[in-house]
């Protein structure tokens, strides 16, 4: 499992830090942040599959308003 301040490179070959996570209906989400500029912020599930780390970047609207309101719900925690 990635660690908050772990670095990955998504599949566009840029690195993302990984700022937060979060458990929600048994799939972890992470919170990724570009290092570089312009900054660019990345939600994407996290799986393991054959003992590798596997991010897939969440695209749908609703689903990222609610993931994002999670969040934000956490950090007020």
């Amino acid at each position: 499992m990635l660690e908050v301040g772990e670095i990955v490179k998504l599949d566009d070959s840029k690195e993302y830090i990984v700022v937060n996570s979060i458990y929600l209906h048994n799939v972890r989400y992470v919170f990724l942040i570009s290092n570089f500029k312009p900054l660019n912020i990345v939600i994407a599930t996290e799986k393991i599959k054959e003992e590798d780390i596997v991010l897939e970047e969440v695209k749908d609207n609703a689903e990222l308003d609610y993931i994002l309101s999670q969040f934000a719900l956490m950090k007020d925690a």
